[in-house]
């Protein structure tokens, strides 16, 4: 019986032993409790990947909470973003010819910023890269449209990463 009690009181005592649930964001980021992501700005050869790109870090926003996605007139801060580099690079040649590629790596980068709404104030900046690879058939063109969604998604977990959490 005595036992009992003495766990009841140590519960009572001890409840969370230092452990905090919670967001935990940036030092920059501390006053923003909301983001405004307007289409980015493309400076690469292919065309119409701004707004995939865009979309796709809104919705990585969206599933992880820390900052909910409003419009530029309501929100504390927004994040701009340019994409600057696209790249196709070969990874894997075909064996009976290494002149011909059987596996090629689509490379994005993007530069961002996370700028104040009322001061315009840069709080962040930074740059992130997504890379992933795909398969070659006789339609290139379609295989690389087929991988921008994944290079976008890996991109977009880090910018999100490095906004929500500073790393």
């Amino acid at each position: 019986m005595r036992l009992r009690h003495f766990a009841i009181v140590l519960a009572l005592c001890f409840p969370a032993c230092g452990y905090q649930v919670g967001e935990i964001k940036p030092t920059p980021m501390r006053s923003i409790h909301t983001l405004a992501i307007p289409s980015f700005v493309n400076k690469t050869y292919v065309t119409r990947v701004e707004v995939l790109v865009a979309d796709t870090v809104i919705k990585q926003f969206q599933q992880d909470g820390t900052y909910p996605i409003v419009s530029e007139s309501k929100a504390d801060a927004i994040l701009y973003g340019t994409i600057t580099k696209f790249e196709r690079r070969s990874i894997r040649s075909v064996l009976s010819n290494v002149l011909a590629t059987s596996e090629f790596s689509l490379h994005m980068e993007v530069e961002y910023k996370v700028a104040d709404r009322i001061t315009g104030r840069v709080l962040m900046k930074g740059r992130a890269t997504g890379d992933t690879p795909f398969f070659t058939s006789p339609d290139l063109v379609t295989d690389e449209r087929q991988a921008i969604p994944l290079a976008s998604q890996k991109l977009a977990t880090q910018i999100v990463s490095e906004v929500s959490e500073g790393w």
